[in-house]
């Protein structure tokens, strides 16, 4: 017995000193080599945030890890080519990456969930190995990676999605998305980037700019706005979407059908503008749009059958030969309420707030967006839902 009322003492502390090697809350983990670790490959949970010295370089393996609790940082460690979790199954917080301009792998094959996702300056990362791929994240932002396709990203619902700058990034496909309650965003990628989004049933704010396709079969609603900038498909369906924001079509110069044969309302402006091969334009279903109506361009047929309600003004200019007695009806009616304008056979057609509204007619207050500038990330492609005079506004500065 007395052995034991020493014993079990010592014991107790050892294995204190144990708990506390796993980290603590709030606290953070720094790992400058292999050799630390290997010190946690015991540890199933790191309590705290881990965070790699930007001083390692070569291979990093955190073995045996199941969980972090807290972030996964590493910041301005240019000489790691490799970073590897195999049992790393969450992470609590933050995944952070930046500034690791030798990193070409990137294997973690159990990892499912993650508090965000933000990774910034990878331009040797190539592919991700992440086997059983992320499902849950509250946000993701990825930026300047060499990213060919964002396959281990298999979101169910995610808050942001922000993919710019990924110059080499050609496909991006997330099956299992159906819900975003935040922005999703691509711009500045490689202009033949194809997006899929299957399953995408509703969701905030989406906007495109510089990309080669889109596919939104599922989408049914969003609560802000949808917009295309600079955009290379020539074709944009979105066969079940009823209820939008802001509607913009913005300098798509390849764009010659928009099929939305279920939309009926456009909650803020609808604008479309500077699609010089888009020839006619047809909203069967539209019944009402809250801001105002804007187009412009080269278009001879331009059919909004069911519309009932513009509680904003009402542009359309263009050079094609169309009439617009149907919509000097509905101004007389009332069906829209703002300022009326309306003229076809227009050799300078304009928007509403005076800019050129159909490339290279050279006319307006300033030319259209170039293409190199549309691939630049703009604020206008990372705004949230607006009113109509702020999304206008900001589409005029931006084309300038």
């Amino acid at each position: 017995m007395g052995f034991l009322k020493y014993a079990l003492p010592a014991l107790m502390a050892t294995n204190a000193v144990f708990a506390a090697d796993c980290g603590s809350s709030g606290k953070s983990i720094t790992i400058e080599n292999q050799s630390d670790a290997d010190k946690y490959s015991s540890c199933k949970t790191l309590k705290g945030d881990v965070e790699i010295s930007e001083h390692v370089s070569g291979d990093i393996n955190i073995n045996g890890v199941e969980q972090i609790a807290g972030s996964l940082t590493v910041d301005g460690a240019n000489n790691l080519s490799s970073l590897a979790a195999s049992s790393l199954s969450s992470i609590g917080d933050t995944f952070k990456l930046n500034g690791l301009t030798t990193l070409t792998t990137l294997s973690f094959g159990s990892l499912n969930k993650v508090g965000s996702v933000k990774w910034a300056a990878l331009p040797q990362l190539q592919n991700l190995d992440f086997n059983k791929g992320i499902t849950e994240a509250d946000d993701v932002t990825i930026t300047n990676t060499g990213l060919t396709n964002l396959d281990g990203i298999s979101l169910k619902t995610v808050g942001t999605f922000d993919i710019t700058e990924n110059q080499s990034l050609k496909t991006v496909n997330v099956n299992n998305l159906k819900n975003a309650t935040g922005l999703i965003n691509f711009a500045g990628n490689m202009d033949s980037l194809e997006i899929e989004l299957p399953n995408l049933a509703g969701g905030s704010n989406m906007t495109f700019r510089n990309v080669s396709s889109v596919s939104v079969p599922s989408l049914k609603e969003l609560t802000g706005q949808l917009g295309f900038w600079g955009d290379k498909f020539k074709s944009f369906s979105a066969p079940n979407l009823t209820e939008t924001g802001d509607l913009v079509f913005n300098d798509n110069q390849k764009l010659s059908n928009i099929s939305m044969a279920k939309l009926t309302k456009v909650n803020g402006g609808f604008q479309i503008a500077r699609n010089n091969k888009l020839g006619e334009i047809s909203f069967p279903d539209l019944e009402t749009v809250t801001g105002a109506i804007d187009f412009s361009g080269k278009f001879d047929k331009a059919s909004l059958p069911s519309l009932k309600n513009v509680r904003g003004g009402f542009n359309m200019q263009s050079t094609g030969n169309f009439s617009c007695d149907a919509f000097k009806k509905l101004e007389e009616d009332k069906t829209i309420r703002g300022k009326y304008e309306c003229s076809g056979n227009k050799a300078h057609p304009t928007t509403k707030d005076g800019s050129s509204g159909a490339s290279g007619t050279g006319s307006g207050s300033s030319a259209s967006a170039s293409s190199s500038e549309g691939a630049s990330p703009i604020n206008v492609a990372n705004m949230p839902a607006m009113g109509l005079a702020a999304v206008f506004g900001a589409l005029v500065q931006y084309a300038l």
